[in-house]
């Protein structure tokens, strides 16, 4: 009987233990598809933001000069 040097392939056990934790690949998918969702909804909740604050800032601006307007 041959006996094995110690030499264990730590990839393999790594994968052998950790593959069957990760989630299905089209989890991920989906995962990254709702990240992008949020990320886009939130950028365009900023732009709004900025906009009725931009615009709130420039119409009083716009009547210091004429008060009686």
């Amino acid at each position: 009987m041959e006996r094995d040097e110690g030499t264990i392939d730590w990839d393999a056990a790594f994968e052998a233990l950790v593959a069957p934790l990760r989630p299905p690949r089209y989890l991920r998918c989906l995962r990254a598809v709702r990240r992008a969702g949020q990320t886009a909804a939130a950028l365009a909740l900023l732009a709004g933001t900025g906009w009725v604050l931009i615009s709130l800032v420039a119409e009083s601006l716009h009547d210091l000069g004429r008060p009686w307007l």
